[in-house]
């Protein structure tokens, strides 16, 4: 039996070679390219929606909060909501809320937008909630019946003079907002509350109907909401005041009136940097809970 040469498979012979493991320092950058990829995205999620960082511009806030106090502020309390823009631009996105896991409570210390077409971010301490009866008399505030006290920070609180009282100093009334100028008792509204519309609730209430997209006029003396003739108005969203600590020295609610709900940004926490005007860090602030 003739010996069978052995043959060679063309298939074998064009087959590929096994591919070259990547080199070691490759395969490093790509997962700490992932890493990073992550944190990133974490850090954006949680500025959107749980944690964003602030910083106190101005002294209307004194002592609670300083000039240069750099302040995280919790977002969960009050209103969770998407971004309304692209982050890092100014570019418009459609966006969406929903309501937080907690209640907006006097005394509390909230970021917001202020009311207005060119609103600004404010940071001040809660004095008036939805359902509550408001009064500006003689140049003070007087809240559900009682005169708004001083802060605790504020010094006139803190100083032990004897025989005296503390008290604010009064507010101009050319500076408050109308609707405190009649200076009669009036209930901050909560969504759905309804009041009569007539030519004094107009004087009141006219300006914030309007800032919740309803005309307002007058035909013959009848009032026209929307257009059309109206005896009653509900209104759409709840509403808090804001006063700033040193109320001297605050733009607040006493000029811009009542704020909605949804323009709560959040709730101040805690200070996690400050430093003075002269660029001292103030290490004896960093880590205190805003109260």
């Amino acid at each position: 039996m003739p010996d069978q040469q052995p043959t060679i498979s063309p298939t074998a012979s064009l087959a590929t070679p096994p591919a070259a493991a990547a080199p070691p320092e490759r395969g490093l950058l790509r997962f700490g390219a992932r890493v990073l990829v992550g944190l990133v995205a974490v850090v954006l999620l949680l500025r959107m929606f749980v944690l964003e960082p602030y910083t106190i511009p101005t002294g209307s806030m004194n002592a609670t909060l300083l000039e240069g106090d750099a302040i995280l502020v919790g977002k969960l309390p009050y209103v969770i909501r998407s971004p309304q823009t692209i982050p890092f631009t100014t570019i418009s996105i459609p966006h969406f809320q929903i309501a937080g896991l907690g209640q907006l409570e006097r005394g509390e210390v909230v970021v917001f937008d202020s009311p207005g077409t060119k609103p600004e971010r404010y940071v001040k301490r809660c004095v008036a909630i939805a359902g509550d009866t408001v009064q500006f008399r003689d140049g003070r505030f007087f809240i559900n019946g009682e005169e708004l006290p001083p802060s605790p920070n504020d010094p006139l609180a803190t100083l032990a003079v004897p025989h005296a009282t503390a008290r604010r100093a009064p507010v101009d009334s050319a500076r408050v907002h109308p609707l405190f100028r009649l200076r009669q008792p009036i209930v901050l509204p909560r969504e759905g509350d309804e009041i009569t519309v007539d030519s004094i609730s107009i004087a009141q209430w006219g300006g914030l109907i309007q800032s919740e997209g309803v005309s307002v006029e007058f035909r013959n003396n009848i009032p026209f909401l929307g257009g059309l003739p109206a005896t009653r108005y509900a209104f759409r969203h709840s509403y808090f005041l804001a006063f700033g600590d040193n109320s001297g020295n605050s733009r607040d609610s006493r000029m811009f009136g009542p704020v909605r709900y949804d323009n709560l940004v959040g709730q101040a926490w805690f200070i996690y940097w400050s430093r003075d005007a002269e660029g001292e860090v103030r290490w004896g602030r960093i880590g205190n809970c805003v109260e």
